[in-house]
C-alpha cells in the first residue's frame, strides 16, 4: 500500500479516548491564500475560548494552535497541489 494511503488509513482509525475533539483535518485548495486560512483558524481559536469544559477547551485550543504553527511554514499561498493538514493532540488518540 502506498505511504499516503497508509497514513489516511491510520488517521481514519484514530479515536479520542476522551470523546472530545483532539484531531482536526484541514483541506486547503491549491494556490489558496494562507492568510485567509490563518485568519479562519484564529477566529476558531477565539471561539474555542468560550468552551465551558476546561479539558475540552484545552484540547481544542492546543489543536488549533498546532494547526496555526503548521500553516505558518507555508508562506503566502498553498502549494500548487493543495495541502491537507492533520493536527491534534496525539496523546489522546489511539
Amino acid at each position: 500500500m502506498p505511504t499516503h494511503k497508509r497514513i489516511v488509513h491510520r488517521l481514519s482509525e484514530m479515536r479520542s479516548q476522551t470523546g472530545g475533539t483532539s484531531l482536526i483535518t484541514l483541506q486547503i485548495p491549491s494556490n489558496h491564500s494562507m492568510g485567509l486560512v490563518t485568519k479562519s483558524l484564529t477566529n476558531e481559536l477565539s471561539t474555542a475560548t468560550n468552551i465551558r469544559d476546561k479539558s475540552v477547551r484545552k484540547s481544542v485550543t492546543s489543536t488549533l494552535k498546532s494547526a496555526l504553527n503548521a500553516v505558518k511554514c507555508y508562506g503566502y499561498t498553498a502549494p500548487e497541489n493543495g495541502l491537507v493538514l492533520c493536527a491534534g493532540e496525539t496523546k489522546y488518540c489511539v
